[in-house]
């Protein structure tokens, strides 16, 4: 379930799909757990009943065997989709088609292109005057990171200073961008649109004006866009 905006974005892809269903998986079993906790302890509290152990029945062991079982159930429903989840992110990290370096500085975004012939750009978050009509406030930005659609992308990130972080929520994308390191993350976008982030950690004045913008094109129309850039 989505809920307009009370919760994540709609998915794009196969991975954010699963995501998605794994948080609603557990979404769902602690609205559930805290509703019978909630029911049971406004019945034991207001309606004034009570449980008299019986040593001969053995009573205590029973409430405790069963109170484990419920445990153990819990737990499974809890972790069973956990590690189905991580087995898919495995399944992911194959072999790119085309890899992309992301950079983070205080407080923009350098983006490096490996086998496009060094292609390399920053890009800024364009200020209020240059907005063009449609352009979203804080989010836009000067240079936007064109990825083609339907090829598999090595996306490696890292900083030159303090710590910050790649986000792209639509596409449940979260890396954190440290100095001296690279951190990988192997996506395929099926889907070709704008996707919007920011970076998610606090990383100075200028934290929240070094947004994302990740623009999904065709396989031909990336192609013709590198010439372009390259060639300019």
């Amino acid at each position: 379930m989505y809920f307009d905006n009370w919760t994540f974005p709609i998915p794009n892809s196969s991975y954010s799909l699963c995501c998605h269903y794994v948080h609603s998986h557990y979404v769902h079993i602690m609205i559930f757990g805290f509703f019978i906790m909630s029911l049971v302890s406004i019945l034991v509290t207001f309606g004034g009943h009570t449980f008299k152990f019986n040593i001969k029945r053995n009573d205590s062991r029973m409430i405790e065997m069963t109170l484990q079982i419920l445990v153990i159930n819990f737990l499974i429903l809890m972790a069973g989709p956990g590690f189905w989840l991580i087995q898919y992110q495995g399944r992911m990290f194959r072999q790119p088609e085309l890899t992309l370096k992301v950079i983070g500085h205080q407080w923009y975004w350098s983006y490096e292109y490996g086998d496009s012939g060094g292609l390399r750009f920053d890009s800024f978050m364009k200020s209020l005057e240059d907005l063009e009509l449609g352009e979203s406030r804080l989010l836009e930005v000067d240079n936007r990171c064109v990825l083609p659609a339907d090829v598999s992308v090595g996306i490696y990130c890292t900083s030159t200073d303090v710590i910050h972080s790649f986000t792209v929520p639509k596409c449940f994308i979260k890396m954190d961008a440290l100095s001296g390191l690279l951190t990988k993350v192997t996506y395929q976008f099926p889907l070709v649109g704008l996707y919007y982030g920011q970076c998610s950690e606090i990383c100075g004045a200028g934290h929240s004006y070094m947004p994302i913008v990740l623009e999904i094109t065709s396989l031909e129309c990336w192609k013709g866009w590198v010439s372009k850039v390259l060639l300019s």
